[in-house]
């Protein structure tokens, strides 16, 4: 007799199971559907952009590579290519500080101050603002007020936090304020790891009479 009251349960259950499926069938493929698509989609776009990232770097390491081998003219052209394909990735952006010091180092300072403004204001990553600034202290480190403005606009954090340190002294000694570059100098030294930054700061910290407390 249970067995009976089994068997009648089970195929009410069925029964709900099929009517349920009748009704729904075409929402539950739809959503299927949707989600698969969606899924394919979103593997695709991803795929697409590491594809278009690892085109960028690649760009950008032969602009590098041949601004270090002094090759201006091709470097210029890598790098217009690279604008023109990938004109809102991060690495275009570091092209163009390249492009900046270049300027910079054949007289065109003030083409390269602009560009660095530029990139500073419409920079995504603070890393790349900072840089674009550093730079821009960097050229005109002639200029005290000028460059402390540059470096002030830093981020706290930023990476780039000791190499601004050691401009500040450098600024300051300038200045003939021995103080304030020892103190800057020390506090670049704490931030630096071991390196030619390191090695830079311990040498100026021992002619300014400053290195002891290490």
């Amino acid at each position: 007799m249970q067995d009976i009251f089994e068997q009648v349960d089970e195929q009410l259950e069925a029964d709900r199971l099929q009517k349920w499926w009748l009704a729904n069938r075409n929402v539950v493929i739809t959503g299927f559907v949707v989600f698969f698509a969606s899924l394919f989609a979103y593997v695709g776009w991803q795929d697409y952009r590491l594809r278009q990232s690892q085109a960028a770097s690649e760009y950008f390491l032969v602009v590098q590579d041949l601004y270090t081998k002094g090759d201006h003219a091709g470097a210029e052209k890598q790098l217009q290519a690279l604008l023109q394909n990938h004109s809102g990735h991060a690495y275009s952006q570091f092209g163009r500080v390249l492009q900046a010091k270049s300027l910079a180092a054949t007289g065109k300072r003030e083409e390269a101050l602009q560009q660095l403004e530029e990139v500073a204001k419409g920079a995504d990553l603070n890393l790349l603002r900072d840089l674009a600034l550093l730079n821009a202290a960097y050229l005109t480190a002639g200029e005290s007020g000028k460059a402390e403005g540059y470096v002030q606009r830093m981020d706290g954090q930023s990476p780039y936090r000791a190499h601004a340190l050691e401009l500040r002294g450098l600024l300051a000694a300038q200045r003939g304020d021995k103080q304030a570059a020892v103190a800057h100098y020390r506090e670049a030294r704490g931030l630096s790891t071991e390196g030619s930054l390191r090695a830079r700061l311990e040498s100026r910290l021992e002619r300014m009479g400053g290195e002891e407390s290490k």
